[in-house]
């Protein structure tokens, strides 16, 4: 079976269905043994590695396929074995991995290049995308080609360093580090060393042991005569750093610099690695410490991964100019990788358009009573919120489908992160061990009765209305069988407390490499950044941290989910919610942008300037900044991006104003003679109408006039009035978004125009000055999808779907593919029935109001991008968004006043 042979889920299925009937098999198949070979099929051929697309400094000189043929790529063939005959990895996976790693190792730099050189790099991935497999991929074929010394910065956290170590261990040692440290000459073979025992990378470090000078003298090897490459695995820690640069320039033999060439990869390299002092010649300590020790060889390369294109070495720098002058700046490559097609991720969760029900997000209201966000050590907590009884109950129901499913010997993990205190995490900890053992009682007493019978039981019921809440309408096992495999579920629940206290060796899942480890994992920053649950399938997240890189690296939730994605859920309080959904839509931009510029030859730098100019990232800075600035200055460009009013103002006479405006505007345009056309052809009475060809003027004195709240940074009309004008355009399209479903209470009539109100529940911000209303509750969206193509031809259209659909299949249009192909700009007119949220439970309150948005349309060929300077209310974000949870690099115990 080729991969050009199939194409779709549905031809793999029809030709499992006519396989199954033919008269050659034994035994008639059973409904679930052809499920599984669908999926295995479905597995090995529909699963593929999206392409990477990279953009490159000027002078790289390619290298690799010139020596390929006398590179012996044994480390990299026995890492390939193991991904694809003991991990399972998809073979179409693999291959795309062997292609990506490939580029980046002929970016890095030939390690066989004589003389004084450096190489910087940065890759963009996905959090919990697999770039752990990429950059080990890395570094297996960075050892065959000729590194002699590879570091990997593992991040700040000892459990997420020993992790890494375990992981190092099993695809390129070979080897039980913590016994070859403890000179073993017998250390236990695993992973790629089961596969061949030929030969072994020399390491330094354990799962155990960070590097100390004492364990490394104690080994008795020569760095400057190795005849096998070594490897450490560090953590980003200031003593570490220091004792690995003195220890290795006491090696050298030519006084105190190295001449082997050196591969440093600083996995989470948005934290604590960028040099943030304001002074350019006096770099904060860790970034000092990583360039000392890239210059402790005159022949070096580091390349940094990060999951986020608002890296915030892109970000952070107070000026433009400041960019260039980063040591650590990827000034010779960026890489973007794509995830695999099964990947579940943001958009899975955040921007997934489907009805309530059937989303994998559920958004917490009860939360805040039990725990506040900000609290103190020594807070109280004596019982569970019912939202949290919920999640466990679903971990449980969720456990008992995957058994059914034939994953009952998988691992299955739950993660629950709610406070940075160890001493409340032990707490919490200590009542969910409490409940689960209360309702595995009631499962092991009940779970045989008939469910007439079992459901008399208060906690039956419960995880009977968990199952009816979440999964009845979306997964096909029945309430019988899932009660019958509760038992199973439930008997062997561990919960765990996983931060500095409890040690890097808690959470060890290769000890149920059989069995699968079915566990509740409490934490709080030792379960961010990098550190992985296996089977993570539920998770209950109440953090408010200001630092969008931290927010997003506390994701665990995403990763792969083959067989269960139905079935895992994400409990979060609505504010994470809407930042989240706001950033992954910006990301995917960003994203794209790299996919662009790779297209247009440009390089890295212009790819750094187009980070800092986008609109999302005035509010990832005001975010980061929130403690410590008042306001934001920063030049954006807007072409191709979409602006909306996703807060408007929550009182006053400015309601009344904006909708009479809003009205006016498009009485002006109903009695004028500018054409107009319904959208998407749309016949229905009280279709959107685009009106094409508006004077510019008239839609900028609109949006002059109209008054938002300051919380709206990206909306701030003098600079989208400067931008339209240096930009040149004369004229516009305005959509008059309606809604066809409309009752007759709810339509307007204007000018003979009929216009549907568009319901939207709505979250007061905020108070006094600064209140505002959430236009969409708990996502920064204002216009529905697919409203963004509005103004383009029916061809147009039609050419950006079937681009789409030929590279993404099924998956819904971003609508920033229309923006691309815009020729004039649109303006999005809404009139909102918002259901205001009141603050008795369930009761809402009906009020009318404006918002509008603005769809930019993309720079023409030879184009140059006109920037224009927004300022931030740092102020006002923070009261419109709350105080931030405190911030550390590890959980402690200090007071988060």
């Amino acid at each position: 079976m080729s991969k050009s042979n199939i194409k779709s889920r549905d031809e793999v299925r029809d030709l499992v269905l006519r396989l199954a009937t033919l008269p050659l098999l034994p035994e008639t198949l059973s409904k679930d043994q052809i499920d599984a070979v669908i999926e295995q099929l479905e597995h090995d051929f529909m699963v593929r590695l999206g392409p990477a697309h990279t953009i490159t400094g000027r002078g790289h000189k390619p290298w690799l396929d010139g020596r390929r043929h006398e590179i012996n790529f044994k480390y990299w063939r026995r890492y390939n074995d193991l991904l694809r005959l003991h991990l399972g990895f998809p073979k179409l996976v693999v291959d795309g991995l062997d292609e990506i790693s490939d580029r980046i190792l002929d970016l890095a730099g030939d390690p066989n290049e004589e003389g004084t050189w450096t190489r910087r790099g940065l890759v963009v991935g996905h959090v919990q995308s697999g770039k752990t497999a990429n950059y080990i991929g890395l570094i297996n074929k960075a050892a065959d080609a000729g590194y002699k010394l590879i570091i990997l910065i593992a991040g700040l956290h000892t459990n997420l360093r020993s992790q890494t170590q375990e992981r190092i261990d099993e695809g390129f040692v070979g080897r039980d580090s913590d016994q070859l440290l403890g000179r073993n000459s017998n250390a236990t073979w695993l992973g790629v060393g089961d596969i061949d025992q030929s030969f072994s990378a020399v390491a330094f470090t354990s799962r155990a042991y960070d590097f100390t000078k004492p364990r490394a003298d104690g080994l008795n090897i020569s760095i400057g005569s190795l005849s096998q490459p070594a490897i450490f695995v560090i953590k980003k820690n200031k003593s570490i750093l220091t004792n690995l640069i003195d220890w290795l320039r006491s090696t050298s033999s030519a006084g105190d610099v190295l001449t082997i060439p050196i591969l440093l990869i600083d996995d989470e390299a948005d934290n604590a690695s960028i040099n943030t002092s304001k002074d350019p010649s006096l770099p904060n300590t860790i970034n000092s410490l990583i360039r000392k020790l890239l210059a402790s060889s005159t022949r070096n390369t580091y390349i940094g991964y990060t999951a986020t294109p608002f890296a915030n070495i892109f970000v952070d720098p107070e000026n433009d100019d400041e960019l260039h002058k980063e040591d650590l700046f990827p000034r010779d490559f960026i890489i973007g990788l794509d995830a695999p097609s099964n990947y579940v991720g943001a958009s899975d969760y955040f921007l997934d358009d489907r009805e309530t029900g059937q989303n994998l997000s559920v958004l917490l209201e009860d939360a805040e009573e039990w725990l506040p966000v900000k609290h103190k050590i020594d807070v109280q907590i004596d019982s569970l919120p019912e939202s949290l009884e919920d999640a466990i109950n679903c971990f449980l129901v969720s456990k008992a489908i995957r058994i059914l499913r034939g994953q009952g010997a998988k691992h299955h993990s739950m993660l629950v992160n709610v406070s940075r205190f160890t001493g409340v995490q032990g707490r919490v900890a200590s009542l969910i061990s409490e409940r689960t053992q209360t309702v595995a009682v009631a499962i092991e007493n009940r779970h045989r009765l008939s469910a007439a019978v079992a459901l008399r039981d208060p906690i039956m019921m419960s995880l009977h209305d968990t199952w009816l809440k979440h999964y009845e309408s979306s997964t096909p096992e029945s309430w019988d069988d899932i009660q019958r495999s509760l038992y199973q579920a439930s008997a062997s629940v561990h919960v765990i407390e996983v931060n500095a206290r409890s040690g890097p060796g808690v959470l060890d899942y290769r000890k149920y490499a059989d069995s699968g480890l079915n566990v509740i994992a409490v934490g709080g920053n030792s379960l961010s950044r990098g550190f992985t649950l296996e089977g993570l399938t539920i998770s209950y997240f109440l953090r408010n941290t200001q630092m969008y890189d931290t927010l997003l690296q506390m994701g665990r939730w995403f990763g792969y989910r083959d067989g269960y994605k139905d079935l895992c859920r994400l409990f979060i309080k609505p504010d994470a919610f809407d930042w989240y959904a706001y950033i992954a839509s910006a990301s995917d931009e960003l994203r794209a942008e790299i996919a662009k510029m790779e297209r247009y030859g440009l390089r890295p730098i212009d790819f750094g300037l187009a980070v800092r100019s986008h609109p999302g990232s005035l509010l990832v800075t005001a975010r980061n900044k929130m403690r410590t600035a008042r306001e934001i200055v920063r030049k954006v460009g807007l072409a191709a991006r979409l602006v909306e009013s996703s807060l408007v103002v929550a009182r006053g006479d400015a309601v009344d104003d904006n909708w009479q405006r809003s009205e006016a505007l498009v009485k002006r345009l109903v009695n004028s003679d500018i054409s107009r056309v319904t959208l998407r052809e749309d016949p229905s009475l009280k279709a959107s109408v685009v009106f094409q060809n508006v004077a510019q003027e008239q839609v900028l004195e609109f949006v002059g006039r109209f008054v938002l709240p300051s919380g709206n940074p990206e909306m701030a009309a003098p600079p989208i009035i400067d931008y339209a004008t240096k930009r040149g355009f004369e004229f516009w399209d305005v959509l008059v978004a309606s809604n066809t479903r409309a009752v007759d209470a709810n339509t307007l009539d204007i000018g003979g125009l009929k216009i549907g109100l568009q319901t939207r529940a709505a979250t007061l911000r905020g108070t006094g000055a600064h209140a505002a209303l959430s236009v969409s509750k708990n996502k920064r969206r204002v216009a529905s999808r697919g409203q963004e193509a509005a103004g383009l031809t029916a061809s147009q259209r039609k050419a950006v779907e079937a681009t789409w659909r030929a590279e993404k299949g099924d998956a819904s249009i971003p609508d920033r593919l229309y923006r691309d192909v815009r020729e004039r700009p649109l303006l999005m007119l809404h009139f909102l029935d918002m259901q205001v949220e009141q603050s008795e439970p369930g009761k809402t309150k009906s009020e009318r109001h404006a918002a509008y948005g603005i769809s930019f349309p993309g720079l023409k060929e030879g184009e140059v991008e006109q920037k224009v300077v927004y300022t931030a209310n740092v102020i006002a974000f923070r009261e419109l968004y709350g105080d931030p949870d405190a911030e550390g690099d590890d959980d402690d115990d200090e007071s988060q006043d």
